[in-house]
């Protein structure tokens, strides 16, 4: 009953004379930008990569972790 209330009440908003808005541009263009930007985003994280170690201080005997390897 309530879903056939929730359906009259969709279609007369519909022929009320509510004027619908187009997007101003085709909706797949959505995803491709936001893949753009996530692509963009990659490539300056890829690019900082390995940025830590060489601004980071040298370990020293007492600061490494033992087993590390690092003398």
């Amino acid at each position: 009953m309530a879903m056939n209330v929730v359906m009259l009440v969709a279609e007369g908003a519909a022929e009320g004379g509510e004027a619908l808005r187009e997007l101003p541009m085709p909706a797949y263009l959505y995803g491709v930008i936001a893949l753009v930007l996530f692509v963009l985003a990659l490539a300056v994280t890829w690019a900082f990569r390995g940025t830590a170690a060489k601004l980071g201080k040298p370990a020293s005997g007492h600061d490494a972790p033992a087993g590390s390897g690092h003398h």
